[in-house]
């Protein structure tokens, strides 16, 4: 639900910019004030999730964001229409830190990595179906609708979720709090450990393709290749079934050479990086495609292979913090929420240059390289062998 919420506006663009009369380069300003909204409560949520628990701090965010969802099928000016894509972001900025905080509360470290990836499988599943039925909607009933339909579904989710969720017993809450040693981590520890650095640069780059994926892929579909909105709706989800194809086995396969090494290096670490090299290597070739057909395979390849590694990102933060496990994943999900800023402005801005979405591709290529660079240099992550066994016991 929370990524239907953010992929509809992405088959809307060439309606929202006809109904409010701007261009591409402002469109991107658009997706990146929800992201604004984000980066404002992913750290905020992470404390609040540590301190207050999942079932208030995700309710309450999860009616906020779906109350402004609503709203934005009312909107006529442009500049309200960013007001309220900033407020929703800030409704959804708690929603990762808090399935994270959520899956460390009720499952077994050795079986967190295949688990995660199991939940996050809601994004992918979310773009496919995306692509499969929100274009056929918005050509149907307009994007103001959809906008409507996607705000009340979210605000009745929120009451199965108030009605349904249940916190960890309470000896379970006592038993991972005191998994770390006789007190909780230090906010600076987390925040400037190295590992946990350089995962959230590579968590910024796993949010550069997604945000591209997710905002400027059926553009660039749409404006490169001359596809119809049906069209594009219909290549558009390739990417996302190889996404889903992926990720359960690389949270498999994470959650394995965990069993095996005890290394959280080992199994996420290389994981992660591995992944992003193969991605960058099949973007590359999108740079001198020169039909949609190819175009269209090489980016659903990549975005797989780039998606596949999601899990690991969450199982690092609950592998080194535990007791701080929603600070620390909303302190990788604010690189996240960044790159939501700074991927769809600039891939507008370069979409309308000379170069085109060539040049978009060039980016992306070199912020994904980098941060798989970043990762093998700079990610250490071992776990001690006591640490891992008192968190068993949780």
């Amino acid at each position: 639900m929370n990524y239907l919420d953010r992929v509809v506006i992405s088959f809307a663009i060439k309606p929202i910019e006809a109904d409010l009369s701007i261009q591409d380069g402002a469109f991107g300003l658009l997706m990146s004030a929800f992201a604004v909204g984000t980066l404002a409560t992913n750290a905020l949520s992470g404390y609040l999730l540590d301190r207050f628990g999942v079932k208030v701090v995700w309710g309450i965010a999860l009616f906020f964001w779906s109350v402004f969802m609503v709203l934005q099928g009312f909107v006529e000016v442009f500049w309200i229409f960013l007001v309220l894509r900033v407020l929703m972001g800030m409704g959804e900025g708690a929603n990762f830190p808090a399935m994270n905080r959520a899956l460390v509360d009720w499952i077994r470290p050795t079986e967190l990595g295949r688990v995660t990836s199991v939940a996050l499988l809601g994004v992918p599943l979310a773009l496919l179906l995306g692509g499969l039925t929100l274009a056929p909607v918005i050509i149907g009933v307009g994007w103001r609708a959809s906008f409507i339909f996607l705000g009340c579904l979210g605000a009745l989710l929120g009451v199965v979720f108030l009605c349904v969720y249940r916190e960890p017993p309470e000896q379970t809450r006592r038993a991972t709090s005191t998994s770390d040693g006789p007190s909780k981590v230090a906010l600076r520890e987390v925040c400037l450990n190295p590992t946990l650095l350089a995962t959230a640069w590579s968590f910024f780059a796993f949010g550069w393709v997604l945000f591209f994926g997710l905002t400027w892929l059926p553009g660039y579909l749409e404006q490169t290749f001359g596809m119809k909105l049906k069209t594009v709706g219909y290549f558009s989800t390739l990417p996302w079934g190889v996404s889903l194809l992926l990720m359960p086995i690389a949270g498999w396969l994470s959650d394995f050479i965990m069993r095996r090494t005890g290394s959280t290096r080992a199994a996420r670490v290389h994981l992660i990086w591995i992944c992003q090299l193969v991605a960058v290597v099949f973007f590359i070739p999108v740079l001198f495609a020169s039909t949609a057909s190819w175009a269209v395979a090489f980016v659903s390849i990549a975005i797989g292979f780039s998606m596949a590694p999601n899990s690991p990102y969450y199982s690092i933060c609950a592998d080194l913090f535990p007791t701080r496990t929603g600070v620390a994943t909303g302190f990788i999900v604010t690189f996240f929420s960044l790159s939501g800023i700074v991927c769809p402005a600039i891939t507008g801005w370069l979409a309308q240059g000379e170069g085109g979405f060539a040049m978009a591709f060039m980016a992306l290529c070199v912020v994904v390289g980098s941060a798989a660079v970043g990762l093998l240099v700079f990610a250490g992550g071992d776990v001690d062998s006591g640490h891992t066994a008192a968190n068993q016991t949780s």
